[in-house]
């Protein structure tokens, strides 16, 4: 019987995220030669509470890795690419040219926090800070603002549809994506001499367009390459038929009822949307101008000058409503709370547990003339997702207090920037040689049964999930095995 040939190039894939936040995806290129290649795909803060102690340390070292490629600029994405150089990291970042500006803003903003609830070591002083990222109890910070500066010192900005090369034998190319300002899908093709290419290509978090700039079709040349794809899965067994557009109707019956309304928002991208909505309810009379909307967290307000700065690459001239104030340290915030007329508080963090939000939602939450809407997904064992499962007027403990929930709660998903379920398939479906779809990015049973989904729809030659348990090796055509990582060394990260 004749021996299969092992193949002679392949790419090794392993994510090190379990779910949602916290992305790096590792990825070793071995070439013919012996040759290998490593590289990162993004690098995050994990914000789900089980999973903090992850931040601590890598479980690999990463002056190995030769190139980080990032997707877009979150901090699950980002939050920790700054320690990545503080441990050995000597390679390059390869971004968008709008992502890097992005990437600045909120890397230094998070140094900031880090450095300050070390130093500090105050909870009264760490409820006021602006923040969607983890408070470590830790005698020193995962990263400092020096280490901001070295990292950003080695960011490269690309442009879209321009392929670049980060190895002789490697190349890159970054296509729109309708997440965010900045995003990118980042397409990877992997070549050799006497070889058929390997082509790769990782969604990051995706949405297929976005409300302030128009999403061009992937390119025709990419839907015809034999290709492995990385989804994402964040909504990947949620569909569009079950989103309620109901955030005008919540908005606008808090204000009849003369009531407080408070937003939950991400920084970026979510605040900014909110605002536009805003902004068009007033421009249809439907919102009063003399309702005081008021702002609170300093990276929204660097985020907003970043946006009104490419003003000229978006489809709208203006986003801010009028009558917006901003909210600029705790006594202001203090004051605020006092005020007992109608007002709209848009405020970080987005799942509740990290800045201003620590301030106003222990405080409205007891409070019947108020109307609390979370923007986004919030991650088990937020404050967000707490308040979203206590019962109405049931008594729960609450930073230590006994606690009446009176206000109305809701969570939102009409404004999330991840695609759903059909979406997904939809972009998968683009691909006519489609050899490998590993699943990314999402609850662990909600990847397990969107993976389910793809098999049943789209029928590719292959489906794999992607975990920190096993690397999944990827040839020319596809998936080739998958195999143990037991390479990876967790021992420090307990």
């Amino acid at each position: 019987m004749k021996r299969r040939n092992k193949a002679q190039m392949y790419l090794d894939v392993l994510a090190l995220h379990k779910e949602v936040t916290g992305s790096c995806i590792l990825c070793t290129v071995r070439f013919p030669n012996g040759e290998k290649v490593k590289f990162i795909v993004d690098c995050g803060l994990f914000q789900e509470e089980k999973y903090h102690h992850l931040n601590y340390s890598f479980p690999f070292d990463p002056s190995e890795y030769d190139f980080l490629l990032v997707t877009h600029t979150h901090i699950d994405h980002i939050g920790r690419i700054p320690k990545l150089y503080k441990e050995g990291f000597k390679g390059k970042t390869y971004t968008s040219n709008l992502a890097v500006e992005l990437m600045s803003a909120a890397l230094n903003n998070t140094a900031e926090i880090l450095t300050s609830s070390v130093q500090k070591n105050s909870r009264k002083k760490a409820i006021v800070v602006d923040s969607s990222i983890p408070l470590f109890d830790s005698s020193k910070p995962l990263y400092e603002v020096d280490d901001v500066s070295l990292a950003m010192q080695n960011v490269i900005g690309k442009e879209y549809n321009q392929t670049f090369k980060v190895h002789e034998h490697i190349s890159v190319t970054l296509l729109k994506n309708g997440h965010t300002l900045g995003s990118s899908c980042i397409l990877v093709k992997i070549t050799y001499k006497g070889q058929d290419p390997i082509y790769a290509l990782f969604t990051g978090d995706y949405s297929p367009e976005n409300m302030f700039f128009d999403v061009n079709d992937i390119p025709s040349y990419i839907k015809q390459l034999p290709i492995t794809v990385v989804t994402e899965s964040t909504y990947g067994m949620t569909s569009k038929k079950t989103i309620n557009h109901v955030f005008d109707e919540l908005v606008l019956e808090s204000v009849k009822n003369n009531e407080t309304l408070i937003i939950t928002l991400f920084a970026f991208g979510r605040m900014q949307e909110v605002k536009y909505k805003l902004l068009e309810l007033q421009k249809k009379n439907l919102l009063n101008k003399d309702i005081k909307i008021y702002c609170d967290g300093k990276l929204s307000f660097k985020y907003d000058d970043i946006f009104l700065s490419h003003i000229d690459k978006l489809k709208i001239s203006n986003f801010l409503p009028k009558n917006i104030f901003k909210i600029n340290g705790y006594e202001e915030r203090l004051n605020l709370l006092s005020d007992r007329n109608c007002k709209i508080i848009l405020t970080t963090s987005g799942m509740g547990n990290y800045g201003p939000a620590q301030v106003y939602l222990p405080y409205y939450i007891s409070r019947p003339k108020c109307t609390i809407i979370f923007g986004g997904y919030t991650a088990e064992n937020t404050l967000g997702r707490k308040l979203q499962e206590v019962k109405d007027n049931e008594l729960f403990e609450l930073n230590g207090v006994m606690t009446k929930k009176r206000a109305k709660v809701y969570s939102i998903n009409e404004l999330s920037s991840h695609a759903k379920q059909e979406d997904l398939l939809d972009f998968l479906k683009k691909f006519q040689n489609l050899k490998l779809v590993l699943v990314n990015h999402g609850e662990e049973e909600v990847k397990e049964n969107f993976a389910k989904k793809i098999v049943d729809d789209i029928n590719p030659k292959n489906v794999a999930i992607l975990s920190p348990n096993n690397y999944i090796r990827v040839g020319a055509h596809g998936l080739i095995k998958s195999y143990i990582a037991n390479d990876l060394n967790f021992s420090n990260t307990n």
